[in-house]
């Protein structure tokens, strides 16, 4: 659609300015809602940091992993044009493996400062959608994580996409996503309103967000994000991570906080 924009002579992706501002209403909101929990700013603040660099490296890592039978299928191209393996690996991200390595900066963040770790879980759960719906947003700037050919209304073309099929209708998948991810961020922040169980808001969100992913899934286009018997990678995760927020729901965690409010 747009990928880029020139501000000030300089030009700026659409992707990666959407994920900027997603993170930064999203600590905002998390930083808000932080009395509820007894967590100081700089916890926050500090804590996202850690949960950032876990994000960047786990949704690498998990690309890089869905294309390694594209990468052995096609060796000899790729070990003849060091630039095209260069370029593949540097330009895809995967959402679950950045919320994989997000939970884990988060995890390595309240073990080394003494925090609740399912407590920041919690904190930070609404806002994850809300980061999320920000960057899908990105996503259909720049053509990727495109949906499937679908000429009816509401149907999208691309024209100029490095990502996406050009002169072909598509469904906007990532409008869609974009939406719902929107959509789960008010119901969590309305649900969340007060302080609930330990471990009830992140398994919620789990729960949402991993059915909702399975049947998106069915309607997106791109191939190159792994499929195996039928089943793409992220439907694969969300069939383990249902349970996982279930697990989160209805476990009786310690309600004991470990660190005190600003």
């Amino acid at each position: 659609m747009l990928p880029t924009i020139v501000v000030l002579g300089r030009e700026i992706s659409l992707y990666g300015l959407m994920g900027v501002i997603g993170i930064f209403f999203g600590v905002l909101a998390a930083i808000y809602r932080r009395k509820i929990y007894h967590i100081n700013k700089e916890d926050v603040i500090f804590s996202s940091c850690y949960a950032g660099i876990g994000l960047l490296l786990g949704a690498k890592l998990l690309f890089i992993i869905t294309i390694i039978p594209d990468f052995i299928k096609n060796r000899d191209l790729l070990i003849a044009n060091p630039k095209l393996l260069l370029h593949i690996l540097f330009g895809g991200l995967v959402f679950y493996g950045g919320l994989i390595g997000a939970f884990l900066g988060f995890y390595i963040y309240s073990r080394q400062y003494k925090i609740n770790f399912i407590t920041l879980l919690d904190l930070i759960a609404p806002s994850i959608p809300l980061i999320h719906g920000f960057g899908r947003i990105g996503c259909f700037t720049a053509g990727c994580c495109y949906g499937i050919e679908y000429d009816g209304i509401f149907h999208v073309i691309f024209e100029k996409s490095q990502a996406a099929p050009n002169g072909v209708a598509l469904l906007p998948v990532q409008l869609i996503s974009s939406g719902i991810n929107f959509l789960g961020c008010i119901a969590l922040f309305i649900y969340a309103r007060k302080k609930r169980k330990s471990g009830r808001v992140i398994g919620i969100y789990l729960i949402f967000y991993s059915i909702a992913r399975f049947m998106i899934e069915f309607f997106r286009g791109d191939v190159a994000r792994g499929i195996f018997y039928g089943v793409s990678t992220s439907q694969w995760i969300s069939l383990l991570l249902i349970p996982i927020g279930f697990w989160f729901y209805t476990k009786k965690f310690s309600t004991v906080e470990e660190e005190t409010m600003n």
